[in-house]
């Protein structure tokens, strides 16, 4: 039976692409194509495909940024444009030891708008590089459908179809163009900006922090109670990688508790610990040190600029570093009391 998928992997360290990949390894669903940089230009700068190690249309590429070994002179992102020009519908991943590092962030800079991710060897697995073949192949199997596949692809709720089309670059405001009608890559831009920057914006979805914080309820604590909000999890593209969850589902779900229980909800933050019988210990509480405003936090905030959201706090205990789209949460940073 032959390998559903073929992945290629490029790297100039020999050991690790043949003996040392991690947890990527051929299955039966799974063919992977090891390649030195050096073959990789070989392959693709001659016109027979006898011998090719390289198949007419690879499902994925994996690339190592770094190629200090061998003849070849270029790096990771030089290989993606050799890829890219003969094969423009495989997404390129980067990878590199080297991920993480503040010296690496700089040359990173430079690739994340042509490689669908740039992440560390030891983050890539077979099971999540499966699915993220099968939602590539989601999405150009709409291509051409106008935008209701684009609410399909995300799974969106038909309430938010105006707000998910404000939300999307003006290329992809009627849907993804039909092939032939765009250029090649735009089903790749597509899942890229969705991957690294829908997903990522608080607003019409929400992230564990934000989700635990609107509900009043603390963020270490926030997996026990998760269950309780499952029918608004996302479970569109590329959800197998992030946990997040729908605002208006989750507000949905906290009203229907409401009615449930003969009450009224004022604010979800204030109200959500009794709807959902919330232990007092797992309430949430401003990680401002030295404040004792009574109420719940209500938003979250960095610790600084261009740093993670990551502490629960009140307005008042936080500035907006960034003002952001009415549908989107502002970028705040904590106040030192």
């Amino acid at each position: 039976m032959p390998n559903e998928y073929d992945i290629l992997w490029v790297d100039d360290d020999k050991h690790r692409r043949e003996n040392g990949r991690g947890n990527v390894r051929n299955t039966e669903q799974i063919n992977i194509i090891t390649l030195s940089p050096e073959e990789v230009v070989a392959e693709l700068f001659t016109e027979s495909e006898e011998d090719s190690k390289i198949p007419e249309n690879p499902d994925l590429a994996l690339v190592d940024w770094y190629l200090h070994t061998g003849e070849y002179t270029g790096d990771g992102p030089s290989i993606e444009g050799i890829l890219r020009d003969r094969h423009p519908h495989t997404p390129v991943y980067a990878f590199s030891g080297e991920f993480g590092n503040q010296a690496f962030e700089r040359d990173q800079k430079v690739g994340e708008s042509r490689f669908a991710i740039i992440t560390a060897p030891d983050r890539l697995n077979n099971e999540d590089l499966i699915k993220d073949i099968e939602d590539y192949e989601r999405i150009r199997n709409k291509e051409g459908s106008g935008f209701d596949g684009i609410m399909e692809l995300l799974g969106a709720p038909e309430s938010l179809r105006e707000k998910v089309q404000d939300t999307l670059p003006q290329e992809f405001a009627e849907g993804l163009p039909s092939e032939g009608h765009s250029d090649s890559n735009s089903s790749l831009r597509f899942a890229r900006y969705i991957r690294n920057e829908w997903i990522e914006q608080p607003g019409i979805i929400w992230d564990e922090i934000w989700t635990a914080t609107k509900i009043g309820v603390d963020k270490e604590e926030y997996e026990k109670y998760r269950p309780e909000l499952s029918s608004a999890e996302y479970d569109g593209i590329f959800s197998h990688r992030y946990n997040r969850w729908w605002q208006v589902k989750v507000q949905d779900k906290l009203h229907e508790r409401a009615r449930e229980q003969g009450e009224n909800i004022g604010r979800l933050w204030q109200d959500g610990p009794e709807l959902l019988d919330v232990d007092e210990p797992d309430r949430a509480t401003c990680d401002v040190d030295g404040c004792e405003k009574p109420h719940r936090p209500q938003t979250v905030a960095a610790g600084g600029p261009n740093e993670p959201l990551q502490f629960q706090v009140h307005y008042k205990c936080s500035n907006i570093e960034q003002s952001t789209a009415s549908m989107y949460e502002d970028f705040r940073v904590l106040v030192r009391l």
